[in-house]
């Protein structure tokens, strides 16, 4: 916007002997006097010293008057100024704010950079090379400040604090009394941050003589320096070299806070006004002129809105909502205007200049006071006249993030404009309590209410995540690349002073940064996403437990679309990314190790709530780049537990896909194969022992349970981890696999046969569930474990249809109300309705607490509780008896049968392997998956013998399979390999082969089950093909190498 029509009207008044009235004469003043040299000058800003005065104008300029002993008027000459000059030197900057010392000045350029002069002696300009010089400075740039962006400065007598436009804090100059809140006297020549004050997003800073305010964005003022009066306001008259909360103020919204000489005054949201410090003159308001240690509100401006306030060294002024001007103080200058006494103790009403305009500000100097009007002819003409006129004196405004971007997308927003919005958007992004300030739920004027997206509720982190949503997707929508890159640039820099402080600042000030960068969708992509997701994870990766466990508490709130879509997608992206980069073999590369423990923490989070599917944890980046054994060699070697450094995959085995895991568990029964193999040729040769290094039985197809039982009954643990041999009695044929899968599947067939009665079938859920009443002695349950065991051990699927709750109560977890769901649906649904009923339970209901069951045809009664026949099931008691009678279905009815199973499936598969499996996991290593993707087959398999894939009886022979209904194709699967389920993994890991077997015949196709070769004749047509190949199939029993 250009400001250089003139509209305002500059009046001053009170001491003017160095001539910071800018009047051209030193005389004092004891009525406003319009300064008829800035007529001209649309002037934005007033800052005013002891003895000099600053005038900032719509274009930047800057124009200074009064005392120039010290060169801080930024003038060549050292004379005194009686009328405002421009500070030449600084003709190449846009001035956009500047603060007077005593004998020092300072200003903030539009690019964020601080320019100073005046008094060194302290280091007050910043400039190390002139510190402690008495010598004047001329205005210059201050140096080592390149990568922040200043845009607030205030001046003490002798040291200065600047504002970012994040909200940090840095001061410098003279440290007496502990003025610049480094925890010191020491006086300091270049910007430093003041640490304690990281965090809080602040939003204004003020200076007095020698003590120091700060205003956060959420209201609360803090004090430090000298504290002789009272004008910390901390009930005492100690200095503080730290910054140190008001607490007094911590119920008030304050919104202005200011510095005079030894006082200081605070404003509210309400325009309430609140003072201490020292009170000789009365410049607190409060009445008394006893020093005020507190702060007190000013109770003679009660029936008065305040809107803006100012200090000077011993008087006060303050601006109403209607216009009017209020003084107290010290008046002996003339600058409380014409009043009887020399001071007033209590707030009185200030004559203005007759037909000035509309008051815009007020300022407090040292001893002198100036108005800023509007002119009359300009009222109304500016729709932003209160925003831009004085608003310097007020606090940073947090502009809201949508209200930028739609800025930012407006077609007649000015360069300038862009570059200032941008600028407001990056000190957001910048900023930790900004960046939470602008996404949290719940701003003092208004009720909590969940946001659209989750994370809200008293569990969550109180983040409007819809807003976090819309404000990424506006960003985007700018397709401003350069913009893109600047917030990135932000994030970038925020992470760093995290990293930097989390250490030594409470994790409640800053920890919800981090869920509101994990939304963003530059997580994962390369380029300024990659950065920012690096340094993103570093931070993560550093933090406390008390700070993991509260990210996983608020991570499990968030909605399944950002938690599922924006966290655990992005991370995977990135970890996908870097081992493309780095590879997968070997030890873990260092830059995915921080990933992967950020995965880890949500991971925890949706064990909490199942909020996505636990499959969107694998990584097929890691899950088909690693050596399997390795990592299980490096698992065993170093158990480490979670908060130790990464050295395997099998750390995180929620990253490992099913077929991952289940090579691993081989690799782990080849280690041990190979183990009692090498033991065996070892007791050969140097014992004199022999040792078959295989766990062979020799069983009749007639007697298959039998003999196998009492086999494995003779065998120790030990032996039942050798590698499997299966004979069957009187058959000829080497066992290469083929005879030990046929083995199983007789063996599950008939151990599993309902009519056998060790296992009930329940029709309505199609599994198989052990039967309670069966006469089978314990040693059948343990063959049955044994039988799983051995399949796992061996590599072998097996065509098992127990429900879920079999795999869970295996991995020992607890069983509840929703196991029975696989088992008894219709029962589930029962009991749930029983929990969910609102009417008479008992009356309704008729239950107690018995159940019935049938044995051999005859109905039986248990009790759940002693007495349980005559204890009637009510709204208060339901609960427990749900719990119980789940209890005696799912354990204690089974007890027997199930511990017996699960120690035989133990005694085979106790190894660590085994837990990286989860129970769903676990039904897959045994029975493999339900779905049958023969395209996926076509792409790898393998032919010989003279077959291609492109000779005519391969092309027939698919396009023959593509037509099979499912039950023909798992016939065809049966026949091939002998078993009708896809491996883990899927068929495109099964190793499938087809061999030319000879010319055209009429002799049927044959296999090789144990290596998954299917031997097909080039028979002369299709029909003869599918003829030849359906017979086959469908006949196929029995085992026979051929």
């Amino acid at each position: 916007m250009n400001h250089s029509a003139a509209s305002v009207s500059v009046y001053s008044w009170g001491r003017g002997d160095f001539g910071q009235l800018g009047l051209g004469d030193e005389s004092d003043r004891s009525f406003p006097s319009l300064v008829q040299s800035l007529a001209d000058k649309d002037i934005l800003h007033v800052a005013a010293g002891d003895f000099h005065t600053a005038f900032l104008t719509g274009d930047g300029e800057l124009y200074t008057t009064g005392n120039n002993e010290c060169g801080q008027l930024g003038a060549k000459s050292r004379e005194l100024q009686l009328l405002p000059i421009r500070v030449a030197a600084l003709d190449t900057y846009t001035i956009s704010h500047v603060a007077c010392g005593q004998k020092h000045t300072v200003a903030v350029t539009d690019t964020g950079a601080l320019a100073s002069w005046g008094a060194a002696e302290f280091g007050q300009v910043g400039h190390k090379e002139a510190a402690g010089s008495v010598d004047s400075v001329q205005p210059r740039i201050v140096k080592g400040t390149r990568e922040l962006q200043f845009v607030r400065v205030a001046c003490g007598a002798a040291h200065t604090v600047a504002l970012t436009g994040s909200g940090d804090v840095y001061t410098f100059g003279q440290g007496a009394f502990g003025a610049l809140g480094h925890g010191s006297k020491d006086d300091i020549d270049s910007p430093k941050l003041v640490e304690t004050l990281w965090g809080l997003g602040i939003v204004q800073v003020a200076c007095g003589e020698n003590h120091s305010a700060a205003l956060s964005a959420d209201g609360q003022v803090f004090t430090w320096g000298r504290g002789k009066y009272g004008q910390l306001g901390h009930g005492t008259v100690e200095s503080e070299f730290h910054p140190v909360a008001v607490t007094a103020l911590s119920d008030q919204m304050i919104v202005q806070v200011v510095c005079g000489g030894d006082h200081t005054m605070a404003l509210n949201s309400e325009g309430e006004l609140f003072a201490w410090g020292r009170n000789l003159w009365g410049q607190t308001g409060t009445g008394p002129e006893e020093d005020t240690h507190r702060p007190a509100q000013v109770k003679f401006l009660e029936s008065e809105r305040i809107v803006q306030v100012s200090a000077g060294a011993r008087h006060s002024v303050a601006l109403t909502d209607n216009g009017n001007i209020f003084g107290w103080g010290d008046g002996e200058q003339g600058q409380l205007g014409e009043i009887k006494s020399s001071k007033e103790r209590f707030p009185i009403l200030l004559s203005g200049p007759e037909n000035a305009g509309k008051l815009l500000y007020v300022v407090a100097g040292g001893e002198h006071t100036l108005a800023v009007y509007e002119h009359p002819l300009s009222q109304g003409q500016r729709s932003d006249g209160l925003n831009v006129h004085g608003e310097g004196l007020r606090r940073l405004k947090l502009l809201p993030i949508m209200q930028i971007l739609e800025g930012l997308k407006g077609a007649g927003t000015s360069p300038r404009e862009v570059l200032h919005l941008t600028q407001a958007m990056e000190h957001i992004f910048a900023s930790v309590k900004f960046l939470i300030f602008t996404f949290k739920q719940c701003h003092e004027e208004e009720v909590c209410t969940k946001g659209k997206g989750g994370g809200g509720g008293t569990e969550g982190p109180g983040l409007d995540t819809g807003l976090i949503r819309d404000a990424y997707q506006g960003i985007l929508e700018l397709y401003n690349a350069e913009v893109v890159k600047r917030i990135g640039a932000a994030i970038m820099r925020l992470l760093d002073t995290m990293e930097k402080h989390m250490d030594r600042v409470p994790e409640s000030r800053w920890l919800r940064v981090i869920p509101i960068i994990l939304q963003s969708p530059l997580i994962g992509e390369k380029q300024v996403g990659e950065s920012v997701s690096t340094r993103l994870f570093s931070v993560v990766a550093r933090l406390s437990p008390s700070a993991l466990k509260k990210l996983t508490e608020w991570l499990r709130t968030y909605s399944k679309d950002i938690f599922g879509g924006r966290f655990v997608r992005g991370v995977q992206k990135y970890i996908t990314h870097k081992l493309h980069v780095w590879g997968g073999k070997g030890k873990i590369p260092v830059q995915v190790i921080s990933p992967l423990k950020v995965l880890s923490l949500l991971h925890d989070a949706n064990v909490m709530e199942n909020l996505i599917p636990y499959s969107d944890f694998y990584s097929y980046a890691i899950s088909e780049s690693i050596n399997f054994q390795e990592q299980y060699v490096k698992w065993l070697e170093y158990d480490f537990p979670k908060s130790k450094p990464l050295i395997s995959y099998c750390q995180v085995p929620y990253v490992l896909t099913p077929d991952a895991k289940s090579k691993i568990l081989q690799a782990e029964a080849n280690i041990q194969k190979q183990h009692y193999v090498q033991t065996s040729v070892l007791d050969q040769l140097f014992k004199n022992q022999f040792s078959i290094p295989f766990l062979v039985l020799t069983v009749r197809r007639s007697e298959l349970i039998r003999d196998t039982l009492q086999q494995l009954a003779s065998y120790n643990v030990q032996e039942l981890k050798k590698p499997l041999k299966v004979v069957f009695d009187g058959e000829a044929g080497i066992d290469e696999g083929g005879v030990t899968k046929e083995f199983f599947q007789l063996l599950v067939r008939d151990l599993f046969n309902v009519s056998f009665g060790m296992f009930t079938y329940i029709e309505e859920s199609r599994t198989l569930w052990f039967n309670r009443n069966s006469m089978e002695s314990a040693n059948e349950f343990r063959l049955v474990g044994i039988v799983l065991g051995l399949a796992i051990h061996n590599g072998v699927i097996l065509d098992v249809h127990f429900p879920l709750t079999v795999y869970k109560k295996v991995m020992g977890k607890e069983m509840q109300l929703d196991d029975l769901k696989d088992v008894q649906p219709q029962l589930f649904r029962g009991l749930q309705q029983l929990l969910d009923f609102d009417g008479d339970v008992e009356g309704t209901f008729c239950l107690t607490f018995q159940v019935e069951y049938e044995f051999f045809g005859e109905i039986k009664t248990h009790d759940l509780i002693p007495g349980g026949s005559n204890i009637p099931v009510t709204k208060d008691n339901r609960k427990r008896y749900v719990d119980l009678y789940v209890h005696y279905l799912l354990e204690e009815s089974i007890d027997k049968q199930f511990s017996s199973f699960k120690e035989g499936f133990m005694q085979v598969c106790l190894g660590r392997a085994l837990s990286l499996f989860r129970y769903e996991e676990l039904e897959l290593l045994i029975c493999g998956l339900p779905h049958f993707d023969f395209d996926a087959l076509e792409r790898v398999t393998v032919y010989q013998g003279g077959y291609t894939k492109n000779s005519r009886i391969i092309i027939w022979f698919w396009e023959l399979v593509r037509a099979m209904p499912l039950e023909e194709k798992k016939q065809l699967l049966f026949f091939s390999t002998g078993n009708d389920r896809a491996p883990i993994g899927g068929l495109a890991c099964l190793k499938f082969i087809i061999q030319k077997n000879g010319d055209d015949t009429n002799r049927l196709p044959t296999a090789q089950t144990c290596f998954n070769i299917l031997l097909l004749p080039e028979y002369s047509g299709k029909a003869k093909l599918e003829n030849r190949l359906k017979v086959a199939i469908q006949n196929s029993t029995g085992f026979g190498l051929q």
